[in-house]
């Protein structure tokens, strides 16, 4: 029996949902990127910001499915699920899992068969005979201020990065962080690396002051090399429109 009645507690599945059948939709997050979407007007929000999801307000708009992702909404899908409620939860850090939920979700959900090629059509994948980038360029990410955070292999913005044929110039380095994919960086250790290209992620300070604090430990980095890039799409996929954007930027460089 398809579901009729679905919750999403991410800004990324209410945009599949929404994408697939926008009726069967009856919850969404309060996130900057829903409340700025016309498509999830008069849809109830559950949460506000990265605040948890309100249980009480879940129940009450009786769904036969929650989706929810895996570690941050674990404790409020257990919850649920000691109540009835059918719940699935997600983990969405590379490329892969993204195409395998929307076929998961294209399997539950009567749909047009057209949302696996989207996805593939916002950021399409640059056949290994084309790539010639991956063997020049070195391009950072870095996440933050203090620490400094940059993907290692198993992460989102890692899978975009190799989708796209570009070298991530962190993807084999070892270390940890309290973010599973991504690892701590130093000055120091940015000295090692030696990039050509860095995206700073909503650098404080713009990325003219960042550019100067970290000149040093990049000496091979122009200031035209060094970019600010947003949160949504290249760490966080957000949603279809921000992984877009993401990849869109990637292209060009």
């Amino acid at each position: 029996m398809p579901y009729q009645r679905i919750v999403a507690l991410t800004s990324l599945s209410a945009d599949l949902v929404v994408s697939l059948d926008p009726k069967v939709l009856v919850g969404v997050p309060g996130t900057q990127l829903t409340n700025s979407d016309q498509r999830f007007k008069g849809i109830k929000r559950i949460s506000s910001g990265r605040s948890q999801p309100n249980i009480e307000s879940i129940v009450s708009l009786e769904p036969d499915l929650v989706i929810g992702a895996t570690g941050f909404h674990s404790k409020t899908l257990s919850s649920l699920k000691r109540l009835g409620i059918k719940t699935l939860d997600t983990r969405i850090d590379r490329w892969d899992r993204l195409e395998k939920f929307v076929e998961k979700l294209s399997s539950i959900i009567p749909n047009d068969g057209k949302l696996i090629n989207k996805i593939n059509n916002i950021c399409p994948q640059v056949p290994e005979s084309k790539n010639i980038r991956k063997k020049s360029a070195n391009v950072l990410i870095l996440v933050g201020i203090s620490p400094k955070l940059s993907p290692a292999k198993q992460s989102w913005s890692g899978s975009l990065l190799r989708r796209l044929g570009l070298n991530n110039a962190t993807e084999n380095l070892s270390g940890n962080s309290q973010f599973s994919g991504y690892i701590t960086m130093s000055n120091e250790r940015l000295l090692t690396i030696n990039p050509d290209i860095v995206l700073a992620v909503n650098p404080s300070g713009g990325t003219d002051g960042q550019y100067s604090a970290l000149n040093k430990y990049i000496p091979n980095v122009s200031k035209k090399n060094f970019y600010d890039i947003g949160y949504y799409g290249l760490i966080n996929p957000g949603n279809l429109g921000s992984i877009a954007k993401a990849c869109s930027i990637l292209e060009q460089l």
